[in-house]
């Protein structure tokens, strides 16, 4: 303690010198715009590195979980796969290469908000366009409402306005999927008839009728359901399957046949 006394009070004038140049330093930046703004600018520059190392970071951290999921992904296909073969399919109105699936990213996920959105990173030169369903390994993301020629905004299904064709599985009841605005991970089903055989634990697929999203998309499990007053269906309590609060890849769904089915509709 008293070596380094000595060396302070050896140093004195030099640090003395630093401490003027420092304050000297504010008072540019603060009487000064162009000085304040090159600071400013500096400023920015440094948080933009640091938060994309962070991100970079923490992509690294999630990379084990989205593996995991597309692993599961993989095994589901599989499992359809292996169905398929044991049940041929051979109807045409199936239509296997109407769909196509596009690979993405989320780079901006919203969650807290009443009417959220998301910002993948493909776009017009990606063939991405409005309308355009986005599942992820799990279930459902969203529909693309806007392009750039390198991105898309998507209007989350975490958004009150949105309403996405539903169904129960191994039956031809649909009905609406629907975000009451609390928890991000739980939806209500609205619109089922009452007379569909439903009971807790069954699955809700995507109805396909929508023309979005192809149907028998897994969406989310059933936790409970009632009635509703002085009509004859149901409201139906869903746990997604999709965890919205962790997206990372993506697939953006490109039905072939959209705006000739939508000009038959509209005709």
């Amino acid at each position: 303690m008293i070596k380094l006394l000595r060396y302070l009070s050896s140093k004195q004038s030099l640090l003395l010198f630093v401490f003027l140049e420092l304050i000297s330093l504010i008072l540019i930046i603060k009487t000064h715009d162009y000085a304040r703004l090159k600071t400013h600018s500096f400023q920015t520059a440094m948080a933009g590195k640091i938060n994309r190392q962070i991100n970079m970071v923490n992509r690294h951290f999630y990379l084990q979980s989205y593996n995991d999921s597309l692993l599961t992904q993989n095994a589901r296909l599989l499992q359809l796969l292996q169905e398929n073969r044991q049940n041929p399919i051979t109807l045409p109105d199936i239509l296997p290469e109407q769909f196509q699936y596009i690979p993405a990213y989320v780079i901006s996920n919203q969650y807290n908000l009443r009417h959220n959105t998301i910002l993948i990173n493909k776009g017009e030169k990606d063939s991405v366009k409005p309308d355009y369903g986005v599942i992820t390994p799990n279930g459902i993301a969203g529909v693309v409402q806007k392009t750039s020629s390198h991105y898309a905004k998507l209007i989350s299904i975490l958004n009150k306005s949105l309403k996405i064709n539903v169904a129960l599985k191994n039956t031809n009841y649909t009905g609406f999927l629907q975000w009451p605005g609390n928890d991000p991970n739980r939806f209500e089903v609205i619109d089922l008839p009452v007379n569909a055989p439903i009971k807790e634990g069954d699955t809700i697929i995507t109805g396909g009728m929508s023309g979005i999203f192809p149907k028998g998309i897994p969406v989310g499990q059933i936790t409970g359901f009632e009635p509703v007053p002085g009509r004859k269906s149901y409201v139906i309590y869903i746990n997604s399957f999709s965890d919205m609060t962790n997206l990372g890849p993506v697939f953006v769904v490109k039905n072939k046949f959209k705006s000739e089915i939508d000009s038959l509709k509209h005709s």
